[in-house]
């Protein structure tokens, strides 16, 4: 069992053993922010990739970002930057990564306590968005070159897939 603590901690937990420390990332953890999101590839087996989502401040203030590990001899490494400069904030950051049925990494941003950047096609702030594993833009997203996928989010918490019909569901944060 692989699992994130806010305050930057990766951690797996195997039967019978003690939680063993993969790695440990610098992360902003504050209010709701901090270490959010955890997927491993869909190919974990063969490549050992795990994908975090993280906020972290800069000179600009705060943001998010998604990072590739590679799982090597019990630890966390080669970090990797998959998406960068996801807007962030103290509250709304989303965070949660799951990869789809079509093999594509989909990731939820919070609108940064910035409600208008949930529909601004500039911003990368209140979306789903929707990656390659490797970090590059599907060809068939909807607006050609941008990792949107969808917008007008609030504080995105939570992806999952209709088994039958492969319909996308996600789950809002809402303010009540």
């Amino acid at each position: 069992l692989f699992f994130t603590e806010r305050p930057g901690r990766i951690l797996v937990l195997e039967p019978g053993k003690p939680p063993r420390l993969l790695a440990t990332i610098e992360v902003a953890a504050q209010r709701e922010g901090g270490l959010l999101g955890l997927a491993l590839s869909p190919a974990f087996a063969q490549d050992r990739y795990i994908y975090i989502y993280h906020t972290y401040r800069d000179a600009a203030g705060l943001k998010n970002r998604v990072v590739r590990f590679t799982e090597q001899g019990d630890r966390g490494t080669s970090p990797t930057t998959i998406i960068d400069n996801i807007p962030g904030a103290g509250i709304h950051d989303g965070g949660r990564l799951r990869f789809g049925p079509d093999g594509k990494l989909y990731v939820t941003a919070g609108d940064a306590s910035q409600s208008e950047l949930a529909q601004n096609p500039r911003s990368l702030a209140g979306k789903i968005l929707r990656i390659n594993p490797d970090g590059s833009i599907p060809a068939d997203n909807p607006a050609p070159g941008s990792p949107v996928f969808s917008r007008g989010h609030r504080n995105p918490q939570g992806l999952d897939w209709h088994p039958s019909t492969g319909k996308l569901y996600e789950v809002e944060h809402g303010p009540t």
